[in-house]
């Protein structure tokens, strides 16, 4: 780490998901292997609620809370404290790194990758209290615009505007061992995400992970590929959308 956290000890928050918007399965994930001295607990949103708040200010007392989310749900998240810095760490229960030490982030956003528990640690020294605030809207599915190329052509551009924190998508068909191109762009200084991946399930890019905003490769199978630009950004933003398949 760039600072020095003395008596670091490792606080662990987790939170279940808002009412409504989250699906619990018959048979839970099995839960990530728990450090000795840890204590797990499971914390409820009031009911309508999309947002909640832990006050953690036991000292030598690490716990951690579990959620569990659905792929592409959004999710926020920010530790503060007044005594001291305070970092996030956060991963899934198979073992994806979301947020990892030493990055120093207080806050995070963006769309979970899986339907499974997630585990957010807050380090922070010793004897220094914090509140961790989560938010996790509801997921509600986009649906997806067939792209239709004009007769001959190998490539179509979408130009549209998106409101904050919402995604668009789209569905272009094609054959295992075409070459497909994807690019989205904003204007200035503004961000749009690129997430692509097969009705099968594969993930090509993902966008909500790596930022990513291109892929070029070839297709692994025949089938429809989901193509979402999603926008990041706590305003609208326009985007510029190129498919390109050969």
């Amino acid at each position: 780490m760039k600072r020095t956290v003395t008596s670091l000890i490792y606080s662990s928050i987790i939170a279940l998901g808002s009412a409504g918007a989250m699906i619990l399965p018959s048979h839970p994930v099995a839960a990530r292997t728990v450090p000795a001295g840890y204590q797990t607990e499971r914390i409820e949103f009031a009911p309508g609620a999309v947002s909640t708040v832990v006050y953690h200010d036991r000292n030598y007392y690490p716990v951690r809370y579990v959620f569990r989310a659905n792929a592409n749900q959004w999710m926020s998240i920010a530790a503060n404290s007044s005594q001291a810095p305070v970092y996030l760490t956060m991963s899934g229960a198979d073992g994806t790194s979301i947020i990892y030490a030493p990055q120093e982030l207080r806050s995070w956003s963006g769309r979970l990758p899986k339907t499974q528990d997630y585990y957010v640690e807050v380090l922070k020294p010793a004897n220094v209290a914090y509140n961790l605030r989560l938010t996790i809207p509801p997921n509600v599915q986009p649906s997806a615009e067939r792209l239709l190329f004009a007769p001959g052509a190998t490539s179509k551009t979408v130009s549209g505007t998106l409101a904050p924190h919402t995604s668009r998508s789209f569905l272009a068909n094609a054959r295992d061992g075409q070459y497909m191109y994807v690019n989205v762009t904003s204007p200035g200084a503004n961000t749009s995400w690129l997430t692509l991946y097969g009705v099968d399930g594969t993930v090509l890019a993902n966008g909500n992970m790596s930022g990513a905003q291109s892929w070029s490769g070839r297709l692994p199978r025949t089938e429809d590929y989901h193509i979402q630009v999603d926008n990041p950004e706590s305003y609208p933003i326009h985007y510029t959308l190129i498919v390109s398949i050969r």
